[in-house]
């Protein structure tokens, strides 16, 4: 199979299923809150049409444009995380300002930027390998002054996927190992600085190591997800039979659709679910290998980093393998601006794939 079909096909199936599964998800909750159980499901139709659209620019647009301009990318990308906190556009949710409300339609400007930060890495290390510490602190600057504003929304989840794909980026790059080890180290001592600085974070921690020393507070939406992957079992309830999605499982269509697809498919549904996030991720990852020029390889190997890193986040707080934080599953749970952002990076990986033209195996 050629490479490029590798991104094309998995990215349409997943988004596709996303639709199918959120539905199932949300049907109860939409009918009871906006009196129309297919409201999300329109919402992503709609979204899902204008990322075709978006897949298809993704595939025509001219790479060195996006290596050319990288640095207004990156001022665009920190300008749009800004507007957040201009009263008229900025809404809160949830007790976070994450979104950009202009009446008609609202979007997270984190899942804009972080793709704009990673386009910025690719085409500056590519002209300038960090060998030495001058042609380090560049793309250290960009990461934190991207990370810092998601950081303060607050989305410590997102914060996290942004410098764990820059560092993703920075190693492909040629940082020196010396000062690889010291970013590392900087991560390993500024990351339980962060939880401790919050109290909420910490109650969160706390659930994660028990959930059920709080199942009607913090340890609730885990154990409730416990209850959804258990339910399952190897075949699961049936689609579009989920108990856990009646009001029983916060964020069923969103964070936790993973929940939902264990409980209504079970550990084999749930398994080729997974298998197709390997497959595009593993043809991600033989574009960055393949590719003869380092831009390309750099970045193809940025927009695999984020789908890769999100997808493990995702599933990681779903399982309870990481402590509880809003991540969405990439191209499958509700969210439009996240949907048509992925997609127009799947795009982007297509054209890049397409320039390979070494036929692979599937996993």
């Amino acid at each position: 199979m050629k490479l490029k079909y590798s991104i094309l096909l998995p990215t349409l199936a997943l988004a596709l299923f996303g639709i199918l599964m959120i539905y199932s998800a949300s049907s109860y909750s939409a009918l009871l809150n906006h009196k129309d159980a297919f409201f999300y499901v329109k919402k992503q139709a709609l979204a899902f049409l204008a990322g075709c659209i978006m897949m298809v620019l993704g595939t025509k647009i001219n790479l060195n444009y996006l290596k050319k301009y990288k640095y207004y990318i990156l001022l665009g990308s920190i300008i749009i995380l800004l507007l957040i906190y201009i009263p008229f556009l900025g809404r809160e949710s949830y007790g976070a300002r994450r979104w950009i409300d202009l009446g008609f339609i609202s979007f997270q400007p984190s899942e804009f930027s972080k793709f704009g930060l990673m386009i910025f890495l690719a085409g500056y290390l590519a002209d300038n390998p960090p060998l030495k510490i001058r042609q380090l602190l560049v793309p250290i600057l960009a990461t934190l002054f991207i990370a810092l504003p998601v950081f303060l929304e607050p989305n410590m989840s997102i914060t996290i996927c942004i410098i764990l794909s820059a560092i993703c980026v920075m190693f492909i790059g040629g940082i020196p190992n010396k000062y690889f080890s010291a970013v590392l180290v900087a991560i390993g001592v500024g990351l339980p600085a962060l939880i401790i600085a919050e109290p909420y974070r910490i109650r969160r921690l706390l659930a994660f190591a028990d959930p059920w020393a709080t199942p009607k507070d913090e340890g609730y939406q885990l154990i409730q997800s416990y209850y959804a992957l258990g339910a399952g079992g190897l075949f699961g309830v049936g689609l579009f039979n989920s108990r856990q999605k009646y009001l029983f499982l916060p964020f069923a269509e969103s964070d936790f659709i993973f929940a939902v697809i264990g409980e209504e498919l079970g550990l084999f549904g749930g398994f080729l679910v997974i298998l197709v996030f390997v497959i595009l991720i593993f043809g991600g990852i033989l574009t960055a290998l393949r590719s003869k020029e380092k831009y390309h390889t750099l970045l193809a190997a940025s927009i695999t980093s984020v789908i890769a890193i999100q997808v493990i986040l995702n599933l990681a707080v779903v399982t309870g393998c990481v402590p509880p934080t809003g991540v969405p599953l990439p191209y499958v749970s509700a969210g439009g601006s996240s949907l048509m952002i992925f997609m127009f990076m799947s795009g982007i990986l297509f054209s890049l794939a397409s320039k390979v033209t070494k036929k692979i195996s599937l996993p």
